[in-house]
């Protein structure tokens, strides 16, 4: 009987409290680019641009117009580019979801390498992967590897 009361009163007292944080902010991260071989050779993180982006890709930009949405929330486009490797086959991808303390949002990533016996040509690679970010509430984004390491860091721009 008195275990009965006692679990009674245990759900009394927790049930009203939820469980996670009242103050969670999801961020959003969109996935733009992931190339095996992008044209750059400058490592790091770092902010770009569209017409950057589009170099990455080795193509050109026909014309764009931006909407007033887009204008006001703009999406901050956040190069990736680990380093340099002899052959193709590199690739980088996000591996947890965004993680947001205060204002700075942490990005985990993986760098996925060829398997051991393959064939691959011999010439340098800067696999990268390009990611947006919109979220009014990120002022700055640091990107750390598997194994924690830190590649780079970057700060938004203020909103005007």
């Amino acid at each position: 009987m008195i275990h009965r009361v006692a679990f009674v009163l245990a759900v009394l007292v927790v049930a009203p409290f939820p469980f996670g944080c009242a103050d969670a902010h999801r961020v959003d991260v969109v996935n733009v680019l992931n190339n095996g071989n992008c044209r750059t050779s400058e490592t790091g993180v770092r902010l770009i641009d569209y017409k950057t982006l589009a170099e990455f890709r080795a193509t050109h930009l026909i014309g764009m117009t931006e909407s007033p949405e887009a204008i006001n929330n703009p999406l901050h486009l956040i190069a990736i580019v680990p380093g340099s490797y002899p052959t193709p086959g590199y690739t980088i991808s996000l591996s947890e979801g965004p993680e947001l303390t205060g204002r700075l949002l942490t990005l985990s990533v993986s760098i996925n390498r060829p398997v051991a016996d393959a064939i691959l040509a011999q010439m340098v690679t800067h696999p990268c992967l390009v990611v947006g970010v919109a979220d009014p509430a990120v002022d700055r984004v640091r990107v750390v590897d598997e194994s924690a390491a830190l590649i780079g860091e970057v700060d938004l721009p203020l909103k005007q």
